[in-house]
């Protein structure tokens, strides 16, 4: 059972004292995948060429910054972790990794949204997990990251579902005063979805453990 106070209260918790290196590194975050996207989007024009290289620069740009937001947010919902402005380029390491797991979710969210609206939903409820995974272990597979993502949320996908929309008034909030509130919701919101993760995988190894103990 995944308790929504307590996962908020702990990223508040880790939060605090450290809120100036959390609100300037998202917002760093936030502002080189918009620079770049716009930037992309004005160089590209009409030119088909263009606009395809443009697209794959993009893609690749938040496939990385996508795993070192998650890696950022672990050190911050990690008791005694050690967040970094570094921790946001950390996806550069595993380019080829993120990239790949980027487009595979991609496809099976797209194709789950052709089928039927509520498969697509409850792919990307599924898949959800797979750039925290790799952000935690960047040893393991593209393959690795999804099979634990779709495993780790096995019971876990209305909780998910729910602690997402509990957001949505915080960020409604944020963006009235010319979304500066978002400076501070949005650390405070990928910080939550971390401390979710790290608290859905210990329940998973814990679970897998037992298991391999029985045979």
């Amino acid at each position: 059972m995944i308790n929504r106070s307590e996962l908020k209260s702990h990223a508040k918790d880790e939060l605090r004292g450290k809120w100036g290196l959390a609100v300037g590194g998202f917002f760093l975050a936030t502002l080189i995948l918009e620079v770049v996207g716009q930037g992309l989007n004005i160089i590209s024009g009409k030119s088909l060429p263009l606009i395809l290289i443009s697209f794959l620069a993009t893609t690749i740009i938040t496939a990385v910054m996508s795993v070192g937001m998650c890696r950022f947010a672990l050190n911050y919902a990690t008791n005694g972790g050690t967040p970094a402005i570094e921790d946001l380029f950390s996806g550069f390491k595993v380019i080829l990794k993120a990239l790949g797991v980027y487009f595979l979710v991609l496809i099976i969210i797209v194709i789950g949204f052709i089928l039927l609206i509520v498969p697509g939903i409850i792919l990307s409820f599924m898949f959800s997990q797979v750039f925290y995974i790799l952000a935690d272990d960047n040893s393991k597979s593209i393959i690795d990251c999804l099979k634990e993502s779709a495993a780790m949320m096995k019971g876990y996908k209305f909780n998910y579902f729910v602690l997402s929309l509990s957001f949505l008034g915080w960020l409604i909030l944020g963006i009235i005063p010319l979304f500066i509130g978002l400076l501070w919701v949005i650390p405070y919101m990928n910080v939550t979805m971390a401390s979710f993760y790290l608290n859905i995988k210990n329940n998973y190894y814990a679970v897998t453990e037992n298991t391999n103990s029985e045979f």
